[in-house]
């Protein structure tokens, strides 16, 4: 007999209980979320093929629309292989990028 939650496909129910038991970690609109993280915090960014697209663009769109809401915040991940826009000049006030490995998205802007 499988518990509740853990047969295949179930993947709703932990997030529903999830949801309910801690209603304050879910934000229906990332921008919420934004307002939370404060200048010179750190950010991890899911790396390699589970890099979080939606995030980081909804991450980037509320730094354009509040451009001094994130100064100086070091965006960590351990490898960038894929899209980096984070590494574009005009948020070289917003972030700094960390990563353990450095791919040739982003090489130019760090050795700048």
């Amino acid at each position: 007999m499988f518990e509740s939650g853990t047969r295949p496909g179930s993947e709703s129910l932990w997030w529903n209980k999830a949801k309910r038991q801690w209603p304050e970690k879910f934000k229906a609109d990332p921008r919420l979320i934004f307002k939370e993280i404060r200048p010179g915090e750190r950010i991890f960014v899911g790396t390699g093929c589970g890099e979080p697209q939606f995030l980081v663009q909804s991450l980037l769109g509320y730094v354009r629309e509040n451009p001094k809401a994130f100064m100086d915040a070091e965006l960590i991940a351990i490898v960038t292989l894929g899209v980096a826009p984070y590494t574009d000049e005009k948020f070289r006030q917003n972030f700094r990028l960390n990563s353990f490995f450095i791919g040739d998205n982003a090489r130019r802007a760090l050795n700048q």
